[in-house]
C-alpha cells in the first residue's frame, strides 16, 4: 500500500499569499472551492495540502505535489509534464483527458475517480494503487511500472505499447478488453476472471482469428 499523507495542521488558503506563482512553494495550506487553473505553471511545490472540490488546469511543468490530498477536485484535461507526485491520496475525482508525461507518481493512491482518456506516457509510477476507477484508453506507452495494482477498475481499450520495466504489477477484479499492447504487460498477475476479457486482444496480438 501506498504511504499516506501524514495528518497535520493546515491554515485556511489566502491570496495572494498562496496562489500557485512560479518557482515557489505553498505548505500546509487548506484549498475549498479554489479554481487553481493558469495558462502556465513551472517549479511550483506543493508539500502537506489539502484540496477540496477544487480545479486544476492549463499547463504545469516542474510542479512537484507531496504529502497532500485531492477530493472531488476536477483535474480534466490538464497537461502537466515532468512532473511529480509523493505521498499523495486523490479520491472520488475528474482526470478525464488529463495527461502526467515523463514525471513520476511514488506512494500515490487513486480512488473512486473517474480517470479515462488520461495519458501517463513515459512516466515512472512507483507503490501506486488504481482502485475503483474509470480508466477507459488510458494510456500507459512506455510507463514503468514498480508495485502497482489496479483494483476493481475498467480498463477497456488502455494502452501498453512499448512499456518499460515491469515489476510486481498487479490487476484484481478489472475489466481488460480491448487492450492495446497487450504483451507491455508480459510479467504481470492477472485475476483469472479478468482473462475473459483479455483473451481477445491476446488472440489479436499473437494474429489468432477467433470464430464463433
Amino acid at each position: 500500500m501506498p504511504t499516506a499523507p501524514r495528518s497535520r495542521p493546515r491554515r485556511p488558503a489566502e491570496s495572494p499569499r498562496d496562489d500557485f506563482d512560479d518557482d515557489t512553494t505553498i505548505d500546509a495550506v487548506e484549498f475549498t472551492g479554489a479554481d487553481l487553473s493558469r495558462a502556465e505553471t513551472h517549479a511550483l511545490g506543493i508539500e502537506g495540502c489539502r484540496f477540496d472540490n477544487c480545479r486544476f488546469g492549463g499547463n504545469m511543468r516542474g510542479v512537484t505535489v507531496y504529502e497532500s490530498e485531492l477530493s472531488v477536485c476536477d483535474l480534466a484535461n490538464l497537461l502537466a509534464d515532468e512532473c511529480s507526485m509523493a505521498e499523495c491520496v486523490i479520491s472520488t475525482s475528474r482526470l478525464t483527458g488529463m495527461s502526467w508525461t515523463a514525471g513520476s507518481w511514488r506512494d500515490v493512491l487513486l480512488d473512486g475517480t473517474r480517470a479515462d482518456l488520461t495519458s501517463f506516457r513515459y512516466s515512472k509510477l512507483r507503490t501506486v494503487v488504481f482502485r475503483d476507477c474509470d480508466l477507459r484508453q488510458a494510456d500507459f506507452e512506455g510507463v514503468e511500472f514498480r508495485n502497482i495494482v489496479f483494483e476493481h477498475c475498467d480498463l477497456t481499450g488502455a494502452r501498453f505499447t512499448g512499456t518499460a520495466p515491469r515489476h510486481n504489477l498487479r490487476f484484481t477484479d478489472c475489466t481488460l478488453a480491448d487492450i492495446d499492447g497487450v504483451t507491455g504487460l508480459r510479467g504481470a498477475t492477472v485475476d483469472g476472471g479478468d482473462l475473459i476479457g483479455l483473451a481477445a486482444s491476446l488472440a489479436r496480438e499473437a494474429g489468432i482469428i477467433v470464430r464463433w
